[in-house]
């Protein structure tokens, strides 16, 4: 019966600790949209001054971000010693919570749902930038033929030939 008391009475201290990584996460996940929204508006501006400038904050970010995933791989396994759900972030703050507010498990569910907005805003950037590489490189194949669209699959000089069946002597 001890493990039954330990599971519905979890430690206090990891309680905190995924309170303080679950709002370490939130901090760095607005940190990480802002920076996006930044970016595209700088690739949508062609300002690639302040893109150097933002790369930095990208990298301080992807720090961050390595940091956190290193604490919460801690958390998880301090939880699985415990006794209590480590699969996910989400399933330990649930078990913290069981008999509170829910407010561990809210968190955990918005941190979710932002990681997907994350990924929405970073599939944005990377159509945005395909789209720039696409139109330079229209924009170098017109330099490099003078403006003329030369077919990709025709013969060489086939255009200049003429129909052959009436122009050739029979």
């Amino acid at each position: 019966m001890p493990s039954t008391a330990e599971h519905q009475a979890p430690p206090l201290n990891l309680e905190n600790e995924t309170a303080t990584f679950l709002q370490e996460l939130s901090d760095v996940q607005a940190d990480l949209l802002n920076v996006l929204h930044r970016k595209r508006e700088q690739m949508v501006a062609n300002d690639l001054e302040a893109m150097e400038q933002t790369m930095v904050s990208e990298q301080a970010l992807l720090d961050r971000l390595d940091q956190l995933r290193d604490s919460r791989q801690t958390l998880l396994a301090d939880a699985r010693g415990k006794g209590l759900p480590s699969d996910s972030m989400h399933s330990l703050a649930r078990a913290l919570d069981e008999d509170q507010s829910g407010e561990l498990a809210m968190k955990a569910h918005t941190a979710k749902d932002a990681m997907r907005h994350i990924q929405n805003e970073t599939l944005t950037n990377f159509v945005l930038a395909q789209q720039t590489v696409l139109h330079l490189s229209q924009l170098l194949q017109i330099i490099a033929t003078g403006g003329k669209l030369k077919p990709t699959y025709e013969a060489e000089n086939a255009s200049n030939q003429g129909g052959t069946l009436v122009d050739q002597d029979a």
